[in-house]
């Protein structure tokens, strides 16, 4: 559970005779990584199989062309015996020009169409101009449209700024000015955020244009409808073959694109890859059944590193996109993701401790992932701040933040109700634990949770060189680790103001602790290792974090709360103020609670912990 899967790296030989239905069963089962063949294996090969990978590529992109073009239905399909078969058949088909004549047409057709539709949209601002719309444009000069809004100042000071004719209509402005002015006018237009239109060249007043441009739409939506039914009545007859051997030439494409990695001679095919232990026995069975026996399935002893497949139970299994995030593990070393799942959440909960809080962003998560699930129709959304959100994450990465959320949020609502806190309200009751009032307390806890997570981390290091083997690294973990102990011990001395000489006996044993720890670190890791010494304090002390950031959240909700309360003995505006500061107060608080309790909270496990034991690689299975 806290190592991932064994991965073994594998070398399968059969008789060629059954090269394809090997490679599908493995494609199907999705359960070996091929890798190029070993020296030893290319020895035993003579040559590759006799594919034509172009034939086969030529072939699946003309059909799959095809199949893109035709109107989808439900005909029945056709069988396939095999690869010069479903070439057969696609010879068969004689509508590969037909077809591309018409998907021709009809692209000319919906740009006609788009073009009137265009025009009429542009036109409809000026409707009431009446006059013959050639004048607008011509050799020397051009013209655009401005919309009008609340402040039409822009449009009618252009004539002051450059040299220009404004004509007034009831939804816009006309403007008409010399070709070579064009990017001057774009500029000014620009500063003010003002959307130029360009008009098009056209002539006849608008009702004639008008009238020609409708004409125009409904002559070609009926050459369009008549090109739909030819292309309905030959989709019907073809449709169902064409979506056959497009569907049994990219299994084909997809088997040839692995050929490179694969030997073969004329008698017998060589695969090699990794395969995770425990799905050998399976392979073997399905080669047994495939090839009657008639098959070789041996383990490569072999120094290249093998690809990592993490296998954690399902409920911490959305944590492992944090983890890939940093860098997954090595095949041979602890996984982390169970302690990130563990971790995470409590940190997270603890920064933001507010009950309210707390509910708001389980409410936001849930929200989110029901919306990311089903997204709607028409989204309320602004265009540009959704795009900005897609820019910075993916639907995926959000919907997995948001998952890792909902824990800690349920935590933060736990804590909330200890420490009495509801968006910095508090409720008529006594809490249990007072956070503005036992700021010493929380900050020894704190402290206690980073000796905790400093010391389990490397605890989990010494024992991951324990498992490799790596005797003499694992006594530099356990040097660290009495090294903090030590450090621990003399520093709670201080705070409590004890005597740290030589009569405190708790004192000798924190020096000696020191001083052992130092001496182990020195003969394993060598001189430039205590550097790290530093690093060691740093990192317990950056606990305190979790109670920074809380503190911090709970006085700005104070204050915030204090002086909304202080305005609602005054007038109505001086209320209204109030309202608006404790909203937009509370927003800006929450947004900080949310980023600062989730960065945190992370960098805290990345950082701090798994600097202590996790090597990382980035080869996955």
């Amino acid at each position: 559970m806290f190592l991932p899967s064994k991965i073994k790296k594998v070398r399968i030989l059969a008789p060629n005779d059954y090269y394809d239905s090997i490679v599908t069963m493995l494609g199907e089962l999705g359960v070996i990584q091929i890798e190029m063949l070993e020296d030893e294996s290319k020895k035993m090969l003579l040559d590759y199989k006799s594919i034509d990978y172009d034939k086969i590529n030529r072939y699946a992109q003309k059909i799959k062309s095809l199949e893109n073009s035709l109107i989808k239905n439900k005909t029945n399909g056709i069988k396939i015996k095999d690869l010069n078969d479903a070439f057969h058949q696609a010879d068969k088909i004689k509508i590969y020009e037909e077809v591309n004549e018409l998907k021709k047409e009809e692209e000319t057709i919906n740009t006609k169409i788009n073009k009137a539709e265009s025009t009429l949209e542009i036109l409809e601002n000026i409707s009431d101009f009446k006059k013959d719309l050639k004048i607008l444009n011509g050799n020397r000069v051009e013209s655009f449209i401005i919309l009008k809004r609340k402040d039409n100042s822009f449009a009618k000071n252009l004539e002051k700024e450059i040299d220009c004719a404004c004509i007034e209509l009831e939804k816009a402005f006309i403007i008409t000015l010399e070709k070579h002015k064009r990017e001057v006018i774009a500029n000014l237009a620009k500063k003010a955020g003002i959307n130029l239109i360009t008009i098009p060249v056209l002539q006849g007043t608008f009702s004639e244009i008008k009238s020609k441009e409708t004409e125009t739409i409904k002559e070609e939506k009926a050459r369009l409808s008549k090109l739909t039914e030819k292309l309905e009545k030959i989709s019907k007859e073809h449709y169902g073959a064409v979506e056959t051997i497009n569907e049994y030439l990219g299994i084909e494409l997809k088997k040839s694109n692995i050929i490179p990695k694969i030997g073969a001679t004329n008698y017998t095919v060589t695969i090699e890859g990794w395969v995770e232990e425990k799905k050998l026995k399976q392979i073997n069975e399905e080669l047994e059944e495939i090839t009657r026996g008639k098959f070789i399935l041996e383990t490569i002893d072999t120094k290249s590193e093998p690809p990592t497949q993490m296998a954690n139970p399902i409920s911490f299994k959305l944590y492992e996109f944090f983890i890939k995030f940093y860098s997954i593990p090595k095949s041979n070393e602890i996984d982390p993701t169970i302690f990130f799942g563990i971790a995470f959440p409590i940190f997270f909960g603890l920064m933001v401790g507010d009950a309210g809080y707390g509910a708001f962003f389980l409410v936001l998560a849930i929200w989110l992932i029901h919306r990311i699930d089903h997204p709607p129709k028409k989204s309320k959304i602004p265009r540009k701040l959704a795009k900005f959100v897609k820019t910075i994450v993916s639907k995926h990465s959000l919907k997995m933040i948001m998952r890792a959320v909902i824990p800690g949020s349920i935590i933060a609502i736990a804590l909330g109700i200890i420490f009495n806190g509801y968006f910095g309200f508090s409720l008529p009751y006594t809490p249990l634990f007072s956070v503005t009032k036992s700021v010493g307390t929380l900050l020894l806890i704190s402290g206690w949770i980073g000796v905790f997570m400093v010391s389990f981390g490397f605890v989990l290091g010494a024992l991951n060189k324990l498992y490799l083997r790596k005797i003499k690294q694992m006594f530099g973990r356990i040097g660290w680790l009495l090294v903090a102990w030590g450090i621990v011990i003399v520093g709670l001395a201080v705070l409590r103001k004890q005597n740290i000489g030589p009569s405190n006996i708790s004192a000798l044993i924190s020096y000696a602790l020191i001083v052992i720890g130092i001496a182990t670190v020195l003969k394993t890791e060598g001189v430039q290792s205590l550097l790290e010494v530093p690093s060691v304090v740093s990192h317990i002390l950056s606990y305190t974090r979790l109670i920074g950031i809380l503190l911090a959240s709970v006085i700005l909700a104070e204050v915030i709360n204090l002086i909304f309360l202080s305005t609602l003995s005054g007038s109505v505006f001086i209320i209204a103020a109030g309202v608006i500061l404790l909203v937009f107060g509370q927003i800006f608080n929450i947004a900080i609670a949310l980023f600062e309790g989730g960065i945190q909270g992370a960098r805290l496990v990345y950082v701090e912990f798994f600097s202590k034991f996790y090597e990382r690689q980035r080869k996955p299975f």
